[in-house]
């Protein structure tokens, strides 16, 4: 193997074939997976692809990373097609890091009682909202419909939006000089609809997840909410929780 202009389908292709180690007991279960470098040395291909396979086992629940002992194996088989390792902030927002979102609907809407996604005390004022199907980076496979609301007054330029270079909470803070304090998280279960059941390619009616997040500024601001709504079977959390000394 080597890197070229179709290393985008080689780190796929390296996926499915450590994939299959791991299935066949190479790579037990609980023990040291293989270094970025030593992988590179036995494929010969970049650092790159050896990155974006590793990150397709990690979102599929295979491979995880443990302090002092690197990648380790987790499962020998995919437990769901995202996996959110949530150790801190930074894992927390990587989610809009690793998806896609696929605008499908945007404009202006209003709130009458002050709450959206269970969160409550919101300004009583018109939210712009973004909504469309995201999809995983590494393979493009439909992840959830994803719903993304900010107050009028916060909203971010909308060609901003579309380059889809930076994650929306990012061009708020930035064009508003806000600094991230918190982002409250709530996940709860609830039923599927069958109208984002074709686009999803999912069974309408079975159980679903729905993740919502409220992202607060420093001022005590609450600049965005957003709401992810997933097949149950495409989502799991995974949280390291440590003893306080």
């Amino acid at each position: 193997m080597t890197d070229g202009p179709a290393s985008t389908s080689r780190h796929g292709d390296l996926a499915e074939l450590l994939t299959d180690e791991i299935r066949s007991g190479r790579f037990p279960v609980g023990t040291r997976f293989p270094t970025e470098m030593e992988l590179q040395d036995r494929f010969g291909v970049g650092r790159h692809t050896i990155r974006e396979a590793l990150k397709l086992l990690a979102e599929q629940g295979m491979l995880g990373r443990r302090r002092k002992t690197g990648t380790v194996v987790l499962a020998d088989r995919p437990v769901a097609p995202y996996v959110h390792s949530l150790r801190d902030l930074k894992g927390l927002l990587d989610f809009a890091q690793n998806t896609r979102l696929d605008i499908r609907h945007e404009g202006f809407v209003a709130i009458s009682d002050g709450t959206i996604g269970g969160f409550t005390d919101l300004p009583d004022r018109r939210w712009y909202r973004i909504a469309g199907l995201r999809s995983t980076r590494s393979d493009g496979k439909p992840l959830c419909w994803s719903e993304i609301l900010v107050p009028e007054p916060f909203k971010p330029d909308r060609n901003a939006i579309h380059s889809g270079s930076d994650a929306v909470y990012e061009l708020v803070l930035a064009q508003n000089a806000l600094k991230l304090d918190y982002v409250e998280q709530t996940i709860s279960a609830t039923d599927f609809p069958g109208e984002y059941a074709t686009l999803l390619a999912a069974e309408a009616e079975t159980a679903a997840l729905m993740v919502s997040r409220r992202y607060v500024a420093h001022t005590g601001a609450t600049f965005e909410v957003s709401l992810n709504l997933y097949p149950a079977s495409r989502y799991s959390v995974r949280s390291v929780i440590r003893q306080r000394v």
